[in-house]
């Protein structure tokens, strides 16, 4: 017999309600059905109280305890981590106050915290947006009013740090020092434009080799399908599948790179302290500069308009993707402007 509002995963039992146009899903924390049912009621009872009565007031505490069981399935578990990061940097100054006494004040004050301990811009718009969502949450429930995050993220403006293409003979100096596998995963970064988390989450089943493309996971959990140039099939065609594991790039163990960005850094540290040892030039580059070096090389030979290059790179807007014509000369800046074609990767090394 189906149970009102209530529903298994993995052997637990999960609340889903609507109250009030709002549909919440949280863990019951329980696989037995009797003790499920009362706890439904019960938080059923507390939600409509919170949110018809407003009986009962919120710490902040509280308030991303429940955000989180809530948003538990609606994001990413790299977004996870990262809001999770943000909320827990944020409990000096709004742990100990109830949700409903964050005001702008609390917000500056956070914000200067951040800024004297050395945060970006760009970081302290992350956290805002972290908290953000929980203030969200907890006014669509009726804990408090309005979110005074708004209007501080509108003021900062985030300020992109200046692109550095790397040099070829570092990138494989880079993939040299590497175990093959995560040698793999860098060389792919360069021939695909993906990102890291895209590449480290890509299964053979999103690999179509006849039609030369891969299927990856972007931003939000967007779904898209690239094209593979001769290059990057070829490359992807010689990784070598690990038993047990779906993931085409993934440990020699078969399992995920789930610190690709600290890997990379031991092995750029290593780099680095060998080089000045030996008396070498390397110049460092970031994991992502790679994503850059594929969008300019891209344009530059021709491979893609800017509006296929945009498409290809899951940009939501080709502005964000125009930022690689400084790179161009005036005539191949020109030429992929003028192209509104180049949604096919034609060719590159």
């Amino acid at each position: 017999m189906r149970e009102q509002n209530l529903y298994k995963r993995a052997e637990v039992w999960w609340l889903r309600a609507t109250i009030r146009g709002v549909e919440y899903r949280e863990s019951l924390r329980t696989g037995d059905l009797k003790t499920a049912r009362k706890a439904r009621n019960a938080r059923i009872e507390q939600i409509k109280a919170c949110v018809w009565r407003g009986e009962r007031k919120w710490s902040w505490l509280e308030a991303v305890t429940e955000w989180a069981s809530h948003a538990k399935d609606q994001i990413s578990p790299n977004t996870a981590k990262r809001y999770a990061v943000s909320l827990q940097l944020a409990l000096p100054t709004f742990g100990k106050l109830d949700i409903h006494e964050i005001d702008g004040k609390a917000i500056a004050d956070f914000m200067l915290m951040r800024r004297r301990r050395g945060a970006t811009t760009a970081t302290i718009r992350r956290d805002l947006t972290a908290l953000s969502r929980v203030l969200e949450y907890a006014e669509a429930m009726g804990w408090r009013e309005g979110n005074p995050t708004l209007s501080k993220r509108r003021i900062l403006k985030e300020r992109r740090d200046p692109i550095s293409l790397p040099r070829h003979e570092d990138v494989e100096t880079m993939i040299s020092a590497s175990s093959p596998h995560f040698g793999a995963l860098i060389r792919a970064a360069w021939l695909t434009g993906c990102r890291q988390n895209e590449l480290v989450t890509a299964k053979w089943s999103g690999f179509n080799e006849q039609a030369a493309t891969l299927e990856v996971l972007g931003k939000g959990n967007k779904r898209r399908i690239i094209s593979l140039s001769p290059a990057a099939l070829s490359h992807i065609r010689m990784v070598q599948h690990t038993m047990g594991s779906e993931l085409i790039f993934c440990r020699e163990d078969g399992q995920a790179f789930l610190q690709a960005a600290s890997d990379f850094t031991q092995i750029r540290r290593t780099v680095v302290e060998q080089a000045h040892k030996n008396g070498q030039k390397f110049v460092r580059f970031r994991f992502h500069d790679l994503r850059h070096l594929f969008a300019v090389e891209s344009l530059r030979s021709g491979a893609f308009s800017i509006y296929g290059l945009s498409k290809h790179l899951g940009h939501t807007s080709v502005k964000t993707t125009e930022i690689y014509l400084e790179f161009l000369s005036p005539g191949e800046a020109d030429r992929v402007m003028a192209d509104t074609s180049g949604n096919q990767v034609r060719s590159v090394a």
